[in-house]
């Protein structure tokens, strides 16, 4: 079968290969794949800017697709089947975060696409215990949305505690924030996001999926933006999705006294942040790292209910043979996400 594999460490070393399809063994399904997005952690994979990664290592963690071949002892799944498989491949399964279904805090978590072989390829096997069925209203493009969608549904319905208490500031509107504002739109949360200049396009995207303001940090008073729509009470939570040290104070200043900032974007190294607004405002920050099988049932359940509609993120569908053209685009932020289709 085709796959997409990282073959050795550093910048590069990505190619399209021929290698054989796996057979699954207990407790493994094998799937075949019909959709896969490109996440910022594959082009840092392709970049050599990502250290966890395991080559030789077929890349993908977004992916959809059908039943292909059961392993022995797997049942209630059935050849032909549509569905989408959670990224994590393996946890420990006794630490006390496993223990209490927060497997996405497991020191030895390993995900697929990094550290398993993961969802770019023809084929992919994963664990029976890690799949969703696929709801017959949800297109396989949607299903491959699902992973980024549950990183949201986890930030906003899972740590965000004051969710609901007042407006919201969204900063980032890359893929993840784009999917944090949609989340807190169907909840009922008006949203202010931000973002700079060069995502302009992104933020007039974020007007038409449910932000009440936009702003461009760059060109606008985000104080003042903030002040004029909390109405001079600041907001009652931020989900800060960019990893961008100035983006985490702004979020600290312009949220209320007793406020909730979310961190979900990574930085990538010590960003300077002005911690002591944390004490002199009373703020609770808290971190947001993926999901687990929880997140992934409401995220499921939101698309199967009609309560979301990802396709307006979706910026075009490539054959995995155009791999590079659409990892290209991705790393230049032309569009939101782009998916590969696989046995094409």
């Amino acid at each position: 079968m085709k796959a997409l594999r990282k073959l050795a460490g550093g910048e590069g070393h990505v190619e399209l290969v021929d290698i054989p399809t796996p057979s699954p063994g207990s407790g493994q399904v094998l799937l075949r794949v019909k959709s896969v997005g490109i996440c910022g952690t594959d082009l840092h994979i392709w970049e050599g800017r990502f250290d966890k990664v395991r080559p030789p290592v077929t890349l993908g963690h977004e992916f959809a697709g059908e039943v292909a071949e059961l392993g022995p002892e797997v049942v209630g799944w059935q050849k032909g089947q549509r569905v989408v498989s959670e990224s994590q491949a393996s946890s420990c399964g006794t630490c006390v975060y496993c223990e209490q279904g927060q497997s996405n805090v497991c020191p030895e978590r390993l995900a697929y696409g990094y550290g398993v072989d993961g969802g770019m390829a023809e084929y992919a096997l994963v664990r029976a215990d890690g799949l969703h069925a696929l709801p017959e209203n949800v297109s396989f493009q949607q299903g491959a949305m699902v992973e980024p969608l549950a990183v949201a549904v986890h930030a906003v319905m899972e740590r965000g505690v004051t969710l609901g208490q007042g407006p919201a500031l969204v900063s980032g509107p890359g893929p993840i924030g784009l999917l944090v504002l949609m989340v807190l739109a169907q909840a009922g949360v008006p949203a202010l996001v931000c973002g700079t200049s060069k995502d302009q396009a992104r933020l007039e995207l974020a007007a038409r999926l449910g932000a009440g303001a936009t702003v461009m940090v760059d060109q606008e008073d985000l104080g003042q933006a903030a002040q004029d729509f909390t109405s001079g009470l600041g907001f009652a939570a931020a989900w800060e999705c960019s990893g961008a040290g100035p983006a985490l104070s702004a979020a600290l200043t312009n949220v209320r006294r007793q406020g909730e900032v979310v961190q979900v974007g990574l930085a990538g190294g010590a960003p300077t942040v002005d911690v002591d607004q944390l004490t002199l405002k009373e703020i609770t920050l808290r971190g947001a790292f993926v999901h687990n099988r929880e997140t992934w049932e409401r995220a499921v359940q939101l698309l199967g209910e009609g309560a979301l509609d990802l396709t307006p993120l979706i910026s075009a569908e490539m054959p995995l043979g155009d791999w590079q053209s659409a990892f290209e685009l991705s790393r230049d932020q032309a569009g939101i996400k782009y998916l590969l289709r696989p046995g094409e």
